[in-house]
This record gives structure tokens, sequence and C-alpha cells, in this order.
């Protein structure tokens, strides 16, 4: 079975729903699964200002009280020039799933540590190389192809195809069947949940057709 996991670096809620994704995987090794970044907030100019710094400590509360991922509330990535843009963080995603595809949730995970525990700014494109280059893609290389325009094409052709399948938020987890889109998950599940679903759909996808009758929410990231 393949699923779609649309997601994005800078979506709290993705970055509490991380660990569950991880289970997932090692449980499922037989699943394909796609990671596309969404596009949560690409070309945001939003300043981190007290009242956005309250809106983004509530949620995260909110996130660690479900998923038990820590935060760290210093935010020390805020800077005058800092805008919550999620667009390069997403590019570089798509950067090391060119190079190294098998490696693209490790890197997903190092950004969220990255920004969520170490406060590091992931829209900086040299924090991204020196991330990339944790895991195998050479500084250089990463930014002659973070830079192309052809990677930034592919990054808003991500972000069209998520809205072209109907995502309104993140994360969201789907599959395609004949065409349809068939929706697992649109927000945070505890594993034990999605376990359920994913089990329910391993089943149904081999019964025959003629068998067959910008703001964030409490679970998910959305627009």
């Amino acid at each position: 079975m393949k699923l779609y996991y649309f997601t994005d670096p800078m979506c709290s809620w993705c970055y509490g729903f991380s660990p569950v994704m991880k289970k997932l995987k090692e449980s499922y090794a037989n699943i394909d699964l796609q990671i596309i970044s969404g596009g949560f907030a690409p070309g945001s100019k939003q300043k981190v200002t007290k009242e956005y710094k309250d809106f983004l400590e509530y949620h995260w509360r909110n996130v660690n009280l479900r998923s038990g991922q820590y935060f760290d509330h210093s935010m020390k990535f805020v800077s005058d020039s800092f805008h919550y843009d999620t667009e390069p963080s997403s590019r570089a995603l798509l950067v090391v799933q060119g190079f190294l595809p098998k490696k693209d949730f490790e890197f997903l995970s190092l950004m969220q540590k990255a920004f969520y525990v170490e406060g590091k700014d992931i829209t900086n494109d040299e924090v991204l190389a020196e991330l990339a280059q944790e895991i195998g893609v050479q500084k250089n290389v990463f930014l002659e192809s973070y830079h192309s325009e052809e990677m930034k094409l592919k990054t808003n052709q991500g972000f069209q195809f998520s809205k072209q399948l109907g995502v309104k938020g993140f994360p969201t987890l789907l599959t395609l069947e004949n065409g349809a889109v068939k929706i697992l998950t649109h927000g945070f599940q505890p594993f034990e949940s999605l376990k359920e679903i994913v089990e329910e759909s391993l089943t149904t996808m081999f019964i025959p057709k003629s068998a067959n009758g910008e703001s964030c929410s409490d679970v998910s990231c959305g627009f």
C-alpha cells in the first residue's frame, strides 16, 4: 500500500506526530510512504511578535500534552529578520529526497529537532545545509540544488499537489484508491488509533469493488 504523508517541517502538530509516523514506518515496512511538504505557510512574512509568540506557545503546550514531544519555549531562532516562512525547509526536504530518498524522514525529524528543541533558524540556507551534511549531503552540493530554479518550481508543485488533493491541514495521511482520495487521518492521532485505521485500510484494499456496498487547531496546522 502507498501512503502519502503531507507534512511541514515548521508545523508543530507534525512534530508531535513524528514519533507516531516513526513507529508506523517501523511496524509496516511493506508500506510505501511518500513524504510531501504540503506548504503550511510558504512565503509568509509573519514575524514572531509578542502576540504571535503567545499563539505559538499555546499550541506548543497542546502538542506537548498530546504527544510528549519537548519544545524549547525560548525560541532562539527569533530575530529581526526571521519570518515564519515554511518554504525554505520544505524545499530543503525535497533536495534531500533527490539525493538520499531513503533518509527523507530522518532529515525531516532532524529539521524538527533543530527548530523546536535547539531553536535553530531553519529558514536559513546555511543552517539547512549543515543539517543536510549531517546525513551525508555535502554542503556545496546541497546549496547548489537548493538555490536552483528547478527545485523552487518542484517545491511549489508539491504545494499545488496538496491543494489538488484537498489537503486542508497538517499532518494528513491519505491513500489514492482508483484515483479517489481516502484520508486516513487529518491531524494528530496516537499510534494505536492510527494502527486500527491502517489495518482496516490494508484489509479493505484487497476486497473486490463488487463486495463493497494559516492557523492551527487542537490537532493540526491548517490554512
